[in-house]
């Protein structure tokens, strides 16, 4: 239970932080973070379609050791509902390290092989 609530509150905050970075393109209409599952679901109205997009990382990592320290995210699955962005997703996205802030960590679900996550 309380995974699902921290999951919950985690995908609220990440809706919230992503919503700036995307205002020009669209807007996010549902952020689902599984973070036990490592899996997060993404729906975004992109401006100019009739309807959604949908992107599911159906299975990403978290590791330590990125440029300065910083923790990296790594999705290694990705599927979307338009092929052309499923294509773009993996040729450009999928085993490339994202720099997170540590402080996504336990959104994430800590860093994988770390015992205490």
């Amino acid at each position: 239970m309380f995974g699902n609530l921290k999951d919950s509150l985690a995908s609220t905050a990440a809706k919230k932080l992503l919503e700036g970075k995307i205002e020009r393109y669209g807007r996010i209409v549902e952020l689902r973070l599984r973070s036990k599952a490592k899996m997060i679901y993404l729906e975004v109205m992109l401006t100019g379609e009739a309807s959604p997009v949908c992107v599911d990382i159906g299975k990403y990592r978290v590791t330590a050791g990125g440029p300065d320290g910083k923790y990296l995210l790594i999705i290694e699955e990705v599927t979307a509902s338009r092929e052309w962005l499923q294509m773009a997703l993996r040729d450009f996205l999928v085993g490339q390290p994202i720099p997170v802030p540590g402080m996504a960590l336990i959104a994430l679900g800590g860093v994988d092989g770390d015992a205490g996550a």
